[in-house]
């Protein structure tokens, strides 16, 4: 009976998105066009890594012009850093996703408004920062998420190849947005 348990672990994530939101198989460095009426929120699937090393998921968002900012977290420490917000050490406890559900997987869905960057897991929230507290210039933090500085035009997953989300997520084109 030991099989049930796993198999509930496995099938519960794909139970929040429903056949409200299409998958999509991910491709290390391919800039995806992002069309926020069926991409917000961000979502996307990671896994357990067999690897200890390659514990560190990043996202990458492009914005009109020269632009760009980047989500990046560690499933070892749980540290993130919200590029030009928070400082850039996963490992200082500065910064850490709280009551991350245990895996094998894990649905991240990543959203923002015009006060604070947000990130659930598996349909609980697991971290927000308040663009007050960036360490940066408010330009430099808020101006980059919120549009200030332009739309998010594109969006990839990189850092070491061998370790990016297998899936990412549009809403589907039938459902409200």
């Amino acid at each position: 009976m030991r099989v049930l348990p796993v198999l509930l672990i496995v099938l519960y994530p794909a139970t929040l998105l429903s056949s409200q939101w299409n998958s999509h198989e991910v491709d290390p460095d391919i800039k995806y066009v992002y069309y926020r009426p069926i991409m917000f929120p961000i979502r996307f699937s990671t896994v357990k890594n067999t690897d200890p090393r390659l514990d560190e998921t990043w996202l990458t968002l492009y914005f009109d012009g020269y632009y760009w900012g980047q989500l990046r977290f560690s499933s070892r420490s749980w540290g993130v850093e919200l590029y030009s917000c928070t400082d850039a050490d996963l490992f200082d406890d500065k910064n850490v996703l709280t009551d991350v559900p245990v895996g094998p997987v894990w649905i991240w869905e990543i959203s923002w408004d015009a006060d604070t960057f947000y990130m659930e897991c598996n349909g609980k929230r697991v971290w927000s920062f308040r663009f007050d507290d960036t360490i940066y210039s408010d330009s430099s933090c808020r101006g980059r998420y919120t549009g200030k500085r332009g739309d998010i035009s594109r969006f990839k997953f990189n850092g070491d190849r061998r370790n990016v989300p297998k899936m990412y997520f549009t809403r589907n084109s039938t459902c409200e947005s």
